[in-house]
């Protein structure tokens, strides 16, 4: 069964009350992961937390409106992936496997005990890797638009007419997001794709419900990813994999959440989730795309919130 949180006017507002911002900057880390840097946000404390991992052209900043949130509960970690954001490119190929070993490692680092796995888009089939391939750390995984069956069938190449006649919108997304994410955009660019509705609605319509609705600053943590040189060879190794493959081997709890308006995880995927994995927890925000934790962040934070109290029952 899917909960639906209707729409309720929070579309595009900030999470946290006025004037509660946070200097990012102070919580900003780096370490070295196999050889190469790994860039972070820590916020919080106790040795057990959350690490939150982005999507493909993402960056650390794009959980900035939960993060807050979750460090009242423990240690809120946000990495960029190896190859994204402030983060080097690893030293070998890139890997299914490798996303989700690097942010083990980052946990272990930091003398993290168990924690709870946020990914979001592609960030979801590396929750259940990590689920599977580190269970010790694994305490429950929640997947935001992380039911990626469609995005990872198109990055195959597989059943793309049969995807393309009955869901062009989807399809057009997903590709727009593949071969755009890796091309940097100039600071120029992008504070005009930021002030510009024409400019923003065109760059952003993959992604977001309301582009025009959106803070300025929520637009400059959407654009903070663009050109990451990690979008093609992560994109590749997403192909040769089922987004679903360790799924039975998961034993934690999972709360996955999907959005009325995603193009790139559409409310397919997330039903179609629901069904191979009825113990999950499967809830729909209206009014909202693919970027939840942006968009409708309070709901978020709230459905969020109440995963965890029952999880502690």
């Amino acid at each position: 069964m899917i909960e639906r949180i209707p729409a309720n006017g929070d579309y595009g507002r900030p999470a946290n009350l006025p004037g509660s911002s946070i200097d990012w900057s102070a919580h900003e880390r780096d370490t070295l992961i196999d050889g190469r840097r790994v860039h972070y946000v820590d916020i919080g404390a106790g040795t057990s937390g959350f690490v939150c991992v982005h999507g493909m052209g993402g960056s650390w900043q794009l959980f900035t409106e939960i993060l807050p949130s979750l460090a009242r509960r423990g240690r809120a970690i946000a990495l960029d992936l190896p190859g994204f954001g402030g983060s080097q490119m690893p030293a070998s190929p890139a890997t299914p496997e490798l996303p989700s070993d690097t942010a083990a490692k980052l946990a272990r680092e930091l003398r993290l005990e168990r924690v709870v796995f946020i990914g979001h888009s592609m960030g979801g089939p590396i929750a259940l890797r990590f689920a599977t391939r580190h269970p010790a750390l694994a305490d429950s995984l929640i997947l935001l638009a992380g039911a990626t069956k469609t995005f990872s069938t198109l990055l195959g190449l597989r059943e793309v007419r049969r995807i393309a006649f009955e869901r062009p919108a989807d399809t057009a997304a997903i590709y727009t997001e593949v071969l755009t994410c890796g091309i940097p955009i100039p600071g120029p660019l992008k504070q005009a794709i930021a002030k510009r509705m024409l400019l923003r609605g065109a760059a952003l319509w993959p992604y977001v419900h309301r582009p025009g609705e959106l803070r300025l600053d929520t637009v400059a943590a959407i654009l903070a990813g663009a050109g990451a040189p990690g979008v093609l060879p992560t994109a590749r190794a997403i192909a040769r994999s089922h987004p679903y493959q360790a799924l039975r081997e998961v034993q934690c709890p999972i709360l996955s959440i999907g959005a009325t308006h995603d193009h790139i995880v559409p409310r397919a995927d997330l039903e179609a989730f629901a069904v191979i994995a009825p113990t999950a927890k499967t809830v729909l925000l209206e009014d909202c795309g693919h970027l939840t934790m942006l968009e409708r962040p309070r709901a978020l934070n709230e459905q969020i919130d109440q995963f965890l109290t029952e999880q502690r029952r």
